[in-house]
């Protein structure tokens, strides 16, 4: 993401990481006069991704997670990386998964509020990256 004043980068870990994202978000959000709608669907984006990687152990002690967000004039740009295990939910599927975990209507809600426009594994560093367009 090119540098911008808007930009942020939000680092966190260990088992408060999720609350600590969300709320860093929200308070982007805020910062940035994003409406509530756009506020709302950018923390839940930011929620349902980090809940994934926590999930999946990256909220453990020895895993860090960041999240870059970028204001631009008709969307939000948003970069996580992480350094667990390499998964690409642009391929994951949508499928009905099991009802106890959600059956996968994190990402469903994600990918129907922004596009994830890259994804790359390299180094021990997991990177994704999404548009969320402005509703206005």
């Amino acid at each position: 993401m090119p540098s911008r004043e808007s930009d942020e980068r939000i680092d966190v870990a260990g088992p408060t990481a999720l609350g600590d994202a969300v709320a860093a978000t929200r308070r982007y959000a805020l910062k940035q006069g994003l409406g509530e709608v756009d506020s709302a669907r950018l923390c839940l984006i930011v929620e349902e991704i980090v809940t994934n990687l926590c999930e999946h152990g990256v909220c453990d002690l020895d895993y860090e997670i960041s999240v870059e967000l970028g204001h631009r004039l008709s969307a939000i740009d948003i970069r996580i990386e992480d350094n667990g295990e390499p998964f690409d939910p642009r391929l994951a599927s949508l499928e009905v998964g099991p009802p106890a975990r959600g059956g996968g209507a994190g990402l469903r809600l994600v990918r129907s509020w922004a596009e994830m426009i890259g994804y790359e594994s390299n180094d021990g560093r997991n990177r994704l990256q999404l548009i969320m367009p402005l509703a206005g």
